[in-house]
């Protein structure tokens, strides 16, 4: 079972050998297997999503990182609202605080498991007790559209923001996840577990961040 280490722009530090192992797997991941991305000369796949608005969750076990989910309020810049905001003509870009974008979930090769109790369940149960914890009301993004019915199993309720779509020989498609209890209970059911699965060291900042209101002066 993983522990998911929460890991912000104020506690990284604590992190360098973990982030840079998560860095160098992402690249392994989407640079050399899924072919998304050309290859990086150091050896590290980061883009402009990386910023310090980014919250990780790092799946370790065994002390090293076998999974990850890369979380950015939908309120700042992020990968549907800048390059795939044609697909959600829907419901239009989501851009609310409370909304997290979940991107960059990679699950190392001897990790992967067709069973419903794997490391990918694993940090779908983190991530939404993360999410449950921080007061988000949905998470999600662009996706393979096979994580659909992988959504559906844990009993989690998806809303697509628009039609799939075909990039690159793979179906894709916007959806969004609701964040609620009944949906942390039901995927820690099918995993057998009670208690929670992340870890969180030195600084931790509120996620959701509401713009301050102005008081208007007569």
């Amino acid at each position: 079972m993983i522990t998911a280490h929460v890991v912000n722009a104020h506690n990284k530090h604590l992190y360098e050998n973990e982030f840079d192992e998560f860095l160098r797997r992402r690249h392994d991941f989407f640079v050399h297997q899924k072919h998304w991305r050309p290859p990086s000369p150091d050896g590290r796949e980061l883009d402009q999503f990386d910023t310090d608005a980014a919250t990780y969750l790092l799946g370790i076990e065994d002390g090293r990182v076998v999974t990850s989910a890369r979380l950015i309020p939908t309120s700042e810049p992020h990968m549907v609202s800048e390059v795939f905001s044609h697909m959600c003509e829907k419901s239009g870009v989501p851009r609310r605080p409370d909304w997290a974008e979940w991107t960059r979930t990679f699950v190392v090769p001897d990790k992967r498991s067709p069973g419903l109790r794997g490391t990918l369940t694993q940090l779908c149960c983190a991530v939404m007790e993360y999410a449950l914890d921080e007061g988000l009301s949905a998470v999600g993004g662009v996706q393979e559209t096979y994580f659909m019915p992988h959504h559906g199993a844990l009993k989690w309720r998806a809303e697509p923001m628009g039609m799939a779509r075909e990039e690159n020989g793979e179906w894709y498609i916007v959806a969004y996840i609701d964040v609620n209890e009944a949906a942390l209970a039901s995927v820690r059911r099918i995993l057998g577990i009670e208690h929670s699965l992340l870890v969180r060291r030195g600084a931790q900042p509120p996620f959701v961040r509401w713009p301050e209101k102005r008081l208007e002066v007569a």
